[in-house]
């Protein structure tokens, strides 16, 4: 009880201090500002010490926050920190007792033996579903991950079931970012989904597409159906694709086909059709025309291309099924390059 009254007493005599220095600032800035203006001493003084207040401890509250979540998401770094921050106050206490060395000796060699348990016991391993992406784990979970483990549920997942698991984590992480982007950009809130429509299938979506180049919308929206997109997820060796085309919608029209994700170790490359839905009809209609149909078929060359060449951007997963593809850190990324530009 001592002690915490002591450690309140301190804490309370460093304000005091610093509400002290702040006020003696406040009288000398304020008496510059209002010299040669019609604002009034006392207000100006008063302006200044607020203002000074509030810079200095919102500063500290952040500075307090970033130390929180630190310790929340990377406890392990921060014992390491204390650690190392303790034995050099052993250090400078063993100075009193024995000599430089001796004391440097004393201090030094726990250190090091701690730091040598610690990276034979430990190591870390991808975990997609956690804020920092990575796990802490012991040596022989570890070893069970290297060999394919999946740790929540101690078992090795199918390929056909892990291959599954990674498409419906990105596209409930890619709607996520959707989201945030949405309501970031535009402050609203985005009705993202996936859908069908009835008279589209892998054998006429191209010839549905072309032909409707010449229309203002290249699918109906009226006419397209909310869609339990897992029910049509067909695994094939190393590709995951769709029994009927899933469609969704960022700044375009998307199409995933039945060659949506191909999987290399852990790594996949998403492979997707991507048209711009405008049309300005302010122009010439038949110079409109030609130039979406150039447009189009540049698009399904570039897709077709990218499929058999397999140059799409490849993303990480981890032995659960989880993405790497982070939703806040991506919509960060796109907002950042529209300022940009």
């Amino acid at each position: 009880m001592k002690k915490t009254l002591e450690i309140l007493k301190i804490l309370f005599m460093i304000f005091v201090i610093i509400e002290i220095v702040i006020a003696f600032y406040s009288v000398f800035a304020g008496v510059i500002f209002s010299i040669g203006s019609d604002v009034n001493v006392i207000y100006s003084i008063i302006v200044c010490f607020f203002a000074a207040n509030y810079f200095i401890y919102e500063n500290l509250s952040q500075i307090i926050i970033l130390f929180y979540k630190g310790f929340i998401l990377y406890p392990l770094i921060y014992l390491q920190a204390f650690i190392i921050i303790f034995f050099i106050i052993l250090f400078f206490k063993l100075r009193k007792k024995f000599n430089n060395k001796l004391a440097f000796t004393y201090s030094v060699i726990p250190v090091i033996i701690i730091f040598a348990l610690y990276n034979y016991f430990f190591r870390t391993i991808p975990d997609y579903s956690s804020k920092t992406h990575e796990r802490i784990v012991t040596l022989s979970d570890y070893k069970k991950y290297q060999q394919g483990y999946c740790l929540e549920e101690n078992r090795i997942l199918p390929k056909d079931e892990l291959y599954k698991r990674v498409v419906i984590d990105h596209f409930v992480k890619q709607q996520e970012y959707k989201k945030i982007y949405t309501k970031i950009r535009y402050n609203k809130t985005c009705e993202c989904g996936y859908y069908i429509h009835k008279d589209i299938n892998l054998a006429n979506y191209k010839d549905y597409l072309r032909k409707n180049v010449y229309s203002k919308e290249y699918v109906n929206y009226d006419e397209l159906e909310p869609v339990d997109y897992t029910n049509y997820i067909v695994v094939k060796n190393n590709i995951a694709g769709f029994t009927k085309p899933i469609i969704s919608f960022d700044k375009g029209v998307i199409f995933y086909t039945d060659i949506a994700f191909d999987f290399q170790d852990d790594t996949y490359g998403i492979y997707k059709l991507f048209l711009l839905d405008e049309f300005d009809e302010r122009e010439d209609k038949e110079k409109e025309y030609k130039y979406r149909l150039r447009v189009f078929n540049h698009e399904f060359l570039s897709y077709e291309a990218d499929i058999k060449k397999k140059r799409s951007y490849r993303r990480k997963f981890d032995n659960c099924g989880y993405s790497n593809l982070n939703p806040e850190k991506q919509a960060k990324e796109s907002l950042e390059e529209i300022n940009f530009k």
